[in-house]
């Protein structure tokens, strides 16, 4: 069903993560993807806890390389304002 669904897209994220890491280091924005794409995930299982963790992480990665007034920082906000919607 569903939440199968859910868990291998999680699997396959925390590989896309894993790999990402490896290549380019913490500070990239395709690991803040990465971990945005978890969140999402997460979300859609109704785990929240996760889902913010792993939003603060990204927004936290987009901060350090763009600064706080940048458009990605904005869709990070926007992604942890969802989650707190969701609690």
């Amino acid at each position: 069903g569903k939440q199968g669904k859910y868990e291998m897209a999680l699997e396959l994220y925390a590989k896309s993560l894993a790999m990402r890491i490896k290549l380019y280091g913490e500070d990239h924005p395709d690991v803040a993807s990465a971990y945005n794409n978890m969140a999402a995930a997460y979300g859609e299982q109704g785990k929240n806890e996760e889902a913010l963790e792993m939003v603060s992480k990204s927004l936290d990665i987009r901060i350090r390389l763009y600064g706080p007034d940048h458009a990605s920082v904005t869709e990070s906000y926007n992604n942890m304002a969802v989650v707190y919607e969701m609690r």
